[in-house]
């Protein structure tokens, strides 16, 4: 099959109808329509359907499968474009990661930056999104490398890289009123926990929860937020208590005071992911040799499996 008529049928998908997509890729609709019925003959089934009255379209089963393996099959072409690209100037390529909603901007302060700083000529292309999100840009080939602050949805398609340890906190305001009833020190008990609004990130939450009811404890839930950043800004207006993960040395707001939860021992990670079988291009190599030298992180996969 013509990888044209794989990129063109990704258009049409994208651009929500023939028609856009005519006017998008420069190409007369008739010829655009033909690609389709040839892509539709060719395996057989009914990939686009329109409904009668409108002018977008819609994707069969058949087709959403095409979709996500056309965007992986055309991902293939582009990688080796850029790796050939790589050959004669390997300080040039794109970088391309999804990441949690709430850990993108630290990882392009701590990890992109000074990556930058080394290689001037990379550009990049974050996607943020949550978990299911994250998971379909990688299988889809969209993005080659995710950084994953919960637990993955599909593990046996994923090669973990890297990890980094994280701990579940309370998060208060600095000098937040709720404090005054609260033990000294750096640790709270679950017990004066419950006793406070809680505002959790959303994988925090189905944690904390199973945490609690073991212990007989019911949390006043305030807010589940989808992001860390949103349960943060609840602790930062000392309109409640965050829940959250933190990495055991990850810097601290100078408002906000962190309060560890020693009866909620849990195996929590930050990785780097990538999908499993899948070789990944020059650059992304380059990216990963630099992590390992600047972020203390446990190395689970070897490079020279990678």
């Amino acid at each position: 099959m013509d990888l044209e008529n794989y990129r063109n049928f990704l258009a049409i998908v994208e651009a929500g109808s023939m028609t856009a997509a005519s006017e998008f890729i420069h190409i007369a609709q008739p010829a655009l329509s033909k690609q389709l019925k040839t892509l539709e003959a060719a395996f057989g089934t009914k990939l686009i359907i329109t409904t009668r009255g409108s002018k977008h379209l819609i994707l069969t089963d058949a087709g959403k499968i095409l979709y996500h393996k056309a965007k992986y099959i055309c991902s293939l072409e582009d990688m080796a474009r850029s790796e050939i690209d790589d050959i004669t100037d390997g300080n040039r390529g794109v970088l391309r990661v999804s990441a949690a909603n709430s850990r993108s901007s630290v990882f392009i302060n701590a990890c992109l930056e000074p990556f930058h700083d080394l290689f001037p000529n990379v550009t990049y292309e974050i996607y943020e999104g949550s978990m299911s999100e994250q998971t379909q840009q990688l299988l889809s080939g969209i993005t080659e490398l995710g950084i994953l602050s919960v637990p993955l949805i599909h593990q046996t398609d994923f090669d973990i890289l890297f990890q980094r340890r994280e701990e579940i906190c309370a998060i208060f305001a600095k000098d937040s009123k709720f404090l005054e009833n609260i033990s000294a020190g750096d640790a709270i008990s679950l017990k004066e926990l419950s006793t406070l609004p809680l505002c959790f990130s959303a994988g925090c939450h189905l944690i904390m929860s199973k945490i609690f009811k073991n212990h007989n404890l019911t949390p006043n839930v305030l807010s589940i937020c989808t992001t860390r950043t949103s349960a943060l800004q609840w602790a930062y207006d000392d309109y409640g208590v965050a829940i959250v993960p933190f990495e055991p040395k990850e810097p601290m707001h100078e408002l906000l005071v962190r309060k560890k939860i020693p009866q909620a021992i849990t195996e929590l990670h930050k990785t780097i992911v990538k999908v499993k079988g899948r070789p990944l291009s020059a650059i992304a190599k380059k990216f990963l040799k630099f992590y390992s030298e600047i972020r203390h992180s446990e190395r689970v996969k070897n490079f020279d499996e990678i």
